[in-house]
């Protein structure tokens, strides 16, 4: 995973690429007092304290980048009691997002209650309302590509939701307090997953009083890989002392378990066969969303929830296995302006 502090494009050079297991940063459950899945009474009890609370998203996140699909699943696991399971949103009709982190914000019935998934849709249209720039134009310093601009749309998003946190925050420089995952099809060159990630700094003003600010988001490309690398799955877990699913290491060993899913037919033992040596793009959607059903309850609690999705080359986004509850609905806003760009985006699959 490469971080790409001053990325312009997401299409530049393949130096800009590389793929890796994204490792969302654990955010200190010392750090109690202000961002942590409480139970009710202990969040009821802060929210008198007048402070802000943060409810995390918690657990894993598995790509795989498909010959027709992405393919992206969430388990929940590794939060306090309240965590939510990593959110996965369709953000257009050919872009997912999935949410990590502190999610859910709420200062009390004094304060307004943010939830991030039901503003990100929202964020996400009006961030890329005109179509992103050219290869041409990406010349300029000052344009931003659809990537960055989402990334700044979250950012202004999290500036008056992080200034209310007054309090010093156990947390490593590079720990980042909020991670959105994306994917898309982008035309003219194929599928991608980014990871975009939100730190803060903090400085002391006395009194164990500390102004808090959210900074600028890094952003790491998880796919496509570096030239030459392998195409396989791809594990978030957020926190990072999760320990991993070791999907690519149960197909290497030959894990039992494994072995008696991709034996089922010979279309699945060629998806599998092709995802093993590291081609999962030549491997079709269904008989590796049927594999991921079948062997990520076996691999973490199920009790946990457990939610999986694909992003279809030509159909765009679908749901395979949603969440037991509908998403909040998206905040009011007016209506798009006629002839407003769309977001969609096509790009049939390699034959």
């Amino acid at each position: 995973m490469k971080a790409n502090p001053g990325y312009s494009s997401k299409r530049e050079a393949a130096s800009h690429k590389s793929l890796g297991v994204a490792l969302a940063v654990f955010l200190a459950a010392a750090v109690s007092f202000v961002l942590h899945a409480a139970p009710a009474p202990q969040t009821a009890s802060q929210q008198t304290n007048g402070e802000i609370v943060a409810t995390l998203a918690t657990g894993h996140v598995v790509w795989c980048v498909t010959k027709d699909a992405i393919l992206v699943a969430a388990l929940g696991g590794g939060g306090e009691q309240g965590s939510h399971l990593p959110v996965i949103l369709p953000l257009s009709s050919f872009r997912v997002g999935v949410l990590l982190g502190a999610m859910d914000w709420n200062q009390g019935s004094v304060g307004k209650k943010v939830r991030l998934d039901a503003e990100l849709p929202q964020v996400t249209s009006n961030a890329t309302r005109r179509p992103a720039p050219t290869q041409k134009d990406l010349s300029s310093p000052n344009d931003l590509s659809d990537i960055e601009q989402i990334g700044v749309g979250v950012l202004e998003m999290l500036r008056p939701l992080v200034g209310q946190l007054h309090r010093k925050l156990d947390l490593a420089p590079n720990e980042p307090l909020v991670e959105l995952l994306l994917a898309d099809y982008v035309e003219n060159y194929g599928p991608e997953i980014w990871s975009l990630q939100f730190r803060i700094q903090q400085q002391t003003l006395g009194s164990d009083y500390w102004d808090t600010r959210i900074l600028r988001p890094s952003y790491y490309q998880l796919y496509p890989p570096e030239k030459g690398s392998a195409r396989t799955f791809m594990e978030v877990q957020y926190p990072p002392r999760l320990p991993t699913l070791g999907l690519v290491e149960r197909l290497a060993q030959n894990d039992p378990s494994v072995e008696r899913i991709r034996s089922d037919s010979p279309v699945a033992e060629q998806a599998m066969a092709a995802i093993a040596d590291g081609h999962s793009d030549k491997a079709l959607a269904e008989p590796v969303s049927d594999f991921l059903r079948t062997i990520l309850p076996t691999v973490t609690d199920a009790q946990a929830g457990f939610i999986l999705a694909k992003l279809d080359a030509r159909q765009g986004f679908q749901w395979l296995l949603p969440p037991p509850e509908a998403p909040p609905p998206p905040a009011q806003t007016k209506p798009s302006e006629p002839g407003a760009p769309s977001l969609r985006k096509y790009i049939p699959p390699p034959k």
